[in-house]
């Protein structure tokens, strides 16, 4: 969530950059613009201490996609949220131009590199390897985005190049925003102070394998960041990859097991009688180069916070249950098996009418007081909400 720099100064920054987009989404003139709103309501009561707090808030979504000409397509996203304040966001705000040979993407948006729904070894622009700390019942738990150029080249039906530039790199977590963000455009950094990256990919097809080799430079960490990610299926849908993080400067290599990330996992969807389905995930990240004995004293923080320990090994456990075309059952988990913590996560969706969503989740998390996941963040959660999308 990215702070829009207070209601109105926020919401007046939204307006001029909408108005800014929208006619380039609107060409040509006809009514050629998908238009959608979603609309969703959360409320949450939690055991913090000895005590208990809640909480309500509002967020919205504007989505507005570019239809009928095949060559060039565009999409705004305009994102707000009511609660102790106003807060606004532009997730994604770009223009993909198709020619012969290429195609070519600019503005705001995220490029999907990589295997993994959470840990990824392949994400080297965004970054997958982290732990998560706050809500787990999102659909895309990744889904940072960031200003970039990409050229995209098709080698054949399933092998391609892609190219990326990112000329203010990705925008701090806990930063952001559309004031941050037109900062950053209107006083771009002068050369010799590049705080950006840039990259390059290839997909390929070998049998049943899908191969991707690739390379990001990322200038502000000051580090290569080289991979391998291979992907495919026996019995259930496999992903492996791996990265390092190399410096720039003067790398040692005596410390690659440092720099080394791996992640893999498995999915696999069962179709049950009566429309019915179950659907299992399980994901793991592993650093030979992090912390294996869990943190005391001092070290000891939790996570999300930006000096908590890094352990060697993570899990993400999940299983996701259609009980009928409208409801839904779905249990998630970030484990941290190194500090034996884990935040857990149970969630019901029912899909009243078309458009119209509720659901309830529960979260909690189990842990001693100095682990990644205990009880000094707070007691079990429970979040009541509906959503509407028209």
């Amino acid at each position: 969530m990215r702070r829009g720099g207070g209601p109105g100064g926020g919401a007046l920054l939204a307006a001029v950059l909408a108005a800014a987009l929208l006619p380039i989404l609107a060409v040509p003139a006809r009514a050629e613009v998908s238009a959608s709103v979603t609309l969703s309501a959360y409320g949450t009561v939690a055991r913090y201490g000895d005590g208990a707090v809640a909480g309500a808030f509002l967020k919205s979504r504007l989505d507005l996609q570019s239809t009928g000409n095949e060559n060039v397509r565009g999409q705004l996203q305009l994102d707000g949220w009511v609660g102790d304040g106003l807060y606004v966001d532009i997730p994604r705000a770009w223009i993909r131009v198709r020619f012969p040979v290429l195609r070519l993407t600019a503005g705001r948006s995220r490029l999907s590199w990589g295997e993994g729904f959470v840990f990824n070894a392949g994400d080297v622009i965004f970054g997958s390897l982290d732990l998560l700390s706050g809500d787990l019942s999102a659909a895309a738990l990744r889904d940072e985005t960031a200003w970039l150029t990409a050229l995209y080249v098709p080698l054949g039906p399933l092998s391609f190049l892609e190219a990326v530039v990112l000329p203010f790199g990705t925008p701090p977590r806990e930063a952001g925003g559309l004031r941050d963000t037109l900062a950053g455009l209107l006083n771009p950094l002068p050369l010799g102070e590049l705080a950006g990256g840039a990259g390059l990919r290839g997909v390929f097809r070998l049998g049943g394998l899908k191969l991707e080799p690739g390379w990001y430079a990322d200038w502000a960490e000051g580090e290569h960041r080289p991979y391998l990610s291979l992907q495919g299926h026996f019995l259930a849908d496999w992903h492996l990859s791996a990265v390092l993080a190399v410096p720039l400067t003067e790398p040692e290599w005596s410390r690659a097991g440092d720099w080394l990330a791996l992640t893999g996992g498995l999915f696999h969807l069962t179709r049950l009688a009566g429309g019915r389905s179950l659907a299992l995930r399980l994901e793991a990240v592993m650093r030979p180069g992090a912390r294996w004995q869990a943190a005391e004293g001092d070290e000891a923080l939790p996570a999300g916070h930006p000096d908590a320990p890094v352990y060697g090994l993570a899990l993400f456990p999940e299983a996701a249950v259609a009980l009928s075309d409208t409801l839904s059952l779905q249990l998630r988990a970030l484990v941290s098996p190194v500090d034996l913590s884990a935040l857990g996560l149970l969630a019901v969706s029912w899909n009243v009418y078309q458009g119209l969503r509720l659901f309830a989740n529960v979260a909690a998390m189990a842990g001693d007081g100095d682990d990644l996941y205990g009880w000094r963040q707070g007691g079990p959660a429970l979040t009541l909400g509906a959503e509407f999308i028209y």
